[in-house]
């Protein structure tokens, strides 16, 4: 049972200062935010049923009750979706955890196969779709015969209302852009890369197609931030970035990308970040060069490959004048779990507060809290910054 901070709410301070960092304003406090999916999926389902985790008013109440400001929430996550046209799926579960999903179309199949791993509460990906040529071309085919569709948007306005009673902004999230699509959900990294290599023509036919089918979703967006005040619209570009994979391939296959997105939703007063919780060196000054507003997740030393103060010199060195870029992270997801102890943690928060002194930023969990993290070092966490 999580012991409540003080029965008050104290993440509500915390939204006006959330609004003033994204319209370039100097925030009246710390902003404070944790995302605590996967601790909630790696607690037994009796003890989440009883504190009511598993439903969106229950996991408002636990934010509250640590003193963090709510915006994670992955059931209303996407601001689309995609369906096909003219393709069979199937799936089936066998036992010992295998799934499998198969796409059939008149040009071929593709089928994945994944299992979930209990010692790390993931469902991972053993076989993926896509792995030659011939696959390639049926994964172009339904891409072709494919409509996107925006999804979670004619809700959002009465969520947004709901959430700002409890201190919180509800995220919404653009589906991956073209190249984390491709390497996450069809291809897998290495033959990913194999394929960009060695067909190059055909993956950039996947990854126009690919972008073609954003233009509907940005499109909701926009007319979504028609419909309400825009400064509190947040778009999450949620590629689980990392530096070691997509580097080399930033500047051919992803920036002009992320450009003509910023582009679209800055017109309509809409912010963006982008998700990066992995290796941050090669990704972070090319990230703050396109003109994102947010980089999320970043996780530094003594997990990452950067310390406080290099994220820093790497995000102000690369941002555009006029421009500012957010630091969002600084906790790794892993301090929270042993061997790491409070003082630890404690002397991580201190040093967050002292390197990024006076540039906006966000102090955050990078990435999750992790199952068997301790999560009474999340209230320990609001208090300290609760005094500043």
């Amino acid at each position: 049972m999580v012991r409540p901070l003080i029965p008050e709410n104290p993440a509500a301070p915390m939204l006006p200062s959330l609004h003033q960092l994204l319209v370039h304003q100097p925030s009246q406090r710390l902003v404070w935010t944790a995302d605590l999916t996967y601790w909630i999926a790696g607690q037994s389902p009796a003890v989440v049923a009883k504190n009511g985790w598993d439903s969106e008013t229950g996991h408002l109440q636990l934010c509250r009750d640590l003193g963090i400001l709510p915006y994670y929430w992955y059931e209303n996550f996407w601001a689309g979706s995609l369906v096909f046209d003219n393709v069979s799926i199937q799936e089936e579960t066998f036992p010992g955890g295998l799934h499998r999903k198969t796409w059939q179309t008149p040009l071929g199949s593709l089928t994945e196969e994944s299992r979930f791993q209990s010692e790390s509460f993931s469902q991972a990906i053993t076989r993926y779709p896509v792995q030659d040529r011939e696959d390639l071309q049926v994964l172009l085919h339904m891409l072709e015969n494919r409509q996107s569709v925006p999804t979670n948007l004619e809700s959002y306005p009465d969520r947004r209302k709901n959430w700002g009673e409890y201190g919180g902004l509800p995220s919404l999230a653009m589906p991956r852009s073209p190249l984390p699509a491709l390497l996450t959900e069809w291809t897998g990294v290495e033959r990913g890369v194999y394929l960009l290599l060695d067909e190059p023509g055909l993956t950039s036919a996947i990854l126009d197609e690919m972008e073609r089918l954003e233009q509907p979703i940005l499109e909701g967006l926009t007319q979504l931030a028609g419909q309400i005040a825009p400064d509190l619209l947040l778009v999450h570009f949620a590629d689980n970035l990392t530096s070691e994979v997509y580097t080399p391939f930033f500047a051919s296959h992803m920036a002009a990308r992320y450009e003509r997105r910023l582009e679209q939703l800055h017109r309509a007063g809409i912010r963006c970040a982008v998700h990066l919780d992995g290796t941050l060196k090669g990704l972070l000054p090319k990230l703050a060069a396109v003109g994102i507003d947010a980089i999320e997740a970043l996780t530094p030393q003594p997990v990452g490959d950067l310390s406080l103060e290099e994220v820093r010199r790497l995000v102000e060195d690369a941002t555009p004048p006029g421009s500012r870029v957010i630091l969002w992270g600084g906790l790794p997801g892993a301090m929270f779990a042993p061997p790491f102890t409070w003082e630890d943690m404690q002397r991580q928060v201190q040093h967050v507060l002292q390197a990024w002194q006076g540039v906006p930023f966000i102090l955050g969990t990078a990435d999750q809290l992790p199952p068997d993290g301790d999560i009474d070092f999340v209230r320990r966490i609001s208090e300290m910054v609760g005094s500043l």
